[in-house]
């Protein structure tokens, strides 16, 4: 596939695999206590497939202004990401946790760490409070960050400056890019979602 067919690739997988769409009048709890959502990306349903996430990988590779940095992934998913992005450049990956482990060493990072400017990859971009606590704990502990930062999908479009406002935010789409709601995608489609079992 040329460059062109994999973003479109992509872009229907998420649509059709990735979101799940509330039926009107239905909704799912948000994060916020007494919050709810009528849609809700959920993308390990698509990078969990190395056909998906090795197109992603190639597109964001593209997309990178320096290829001298190192992949420091997200957790939890952004990690299968960072690993394809690792590839490709030739660098090893460096995962960064939530939290730090509960018993042994208590890691907070795993993995190798060069010296090089870490470059930061998640799955998408929203609150970017992932974001912000992994840059703000590399800087603690002495480790250089890279310019710019990776998601597939940017939620926070003409807003991420306000977070990040010395990096570059590098994703493959936008929320414009899908038809969010159930009635929109029936419109498009002619069709219902098909989110398929969750457990």
């Amino acid at each position: 596939m040329n460059s062109i067919e994999k973003r479109e690739y992509l872009r229907n997988e998420i649509e059709h695999k990735g979101i799940y769409r509330c039926e009107p009048g239905t909704r799912i709890p948000a994060k916020a206590k007494d919050k709810y959502y009528t849609w809700q990306f959920y993308l390990r349903r698509c990078l969990y497939d190395p056909k998906f996430t090795n197109a992603a990988a190639d597109l964001l590779v593209e997309l990178l202004s320096s290829r001298d940095v190192q992949v420091g992934a997200c957790e939890d998913a952004g990690v299968v990401l960072g690993m394809a992005l690792a590839e490709r450049l030739g660098t090893p990956m460096l995962s960064i946790k939530k939290q730090p482990k509960a018993y042994g060493l208590r890691n907070i990072l795993e993995g190798p760490i060069l010296d090089l400017p870490i470059l930061l990859v998640d799955d998408l971009a929203g609150s970017q409070v992932t974001l912000r606590s992994s840059r703000q704990l590399l800087t603690l502990l002495g480790r250089p960050v890279a310019d710019e930062y990776v998601t597939l999908i940017n939620k926070t479009t003409g807003t991420h400056d306000a977070y990040l406002d010395d990096m570059n935010l590098v994703s493959l789409f936008t929320c414009d890019d899908f038809k969010l709601l159930w009635a929109d995608y029936v419109t498009e489609y002619n069709s219902k979602p098909k989110f398929g079992l969750c457990y």
